[in-house]
């Protein structure tokens, strides 16, 4: 157990991060549709944007700080891979909108979420932080 201790508490940095970012996007999609009444899709954009840049920040500063050095690589797939995710969140958002029908915007974002969220952890995970191979 010892052996495997930093693993572990990656694993729930990284989680506690999620739960973060998840906070901020939905706090600034609900201000700025509850309160300020702007529409769904671009609000979920510049929620999706607040939530990617405290994701960044926390996970660069404090889940994997010590074992990565930064790159304009991995910064760039981070990046994609988040672009992707939001362009997942918007489609199923969408759909939720105008094929289900669903009129209330805080539902279809409840719904989009975990789509999205799955997609962001499998690219971050596979592709953004995968273990380098080594060159035989």
């Amino acid at each position: 157990m010892k052996k495997h201790w930093g693993t572990i508490k990656q694993f729930l940095q990284f989680n506690i991060v999620g739960i973060v970012n998840t906070g901020v996007d939905f706090l600034v999609y609900t201000l700025l549709t509850g309160l300020l009444h702007a529409a769904y899709l671009p609000a979920k954009v510049v929620s999706y944007t607040c939530g990617v840049i405290n994701s960044y920040i926390l996970n660069s500063r404090w889940t994997f700080k010590k074992e990565r050095k930064r790159s304009g690589r991995e910064a760039g797939l981070f990046l994609l891979i988040n672009l992707v995710s939001l362009c997942v969140s918007l489609s199923v958002m969408y759909l939720c909108r105008n094929v289900f029908e669903i009129e209330s915007d805080f539902l279809c974002n409840i719904i989009a979420t975990p789509v999205s969220m799955a997609v962001n952890f499998l690219g971050n995970k596979f592709i953004v932080f995968a273990e380098k191979k080594e060159k035989n």
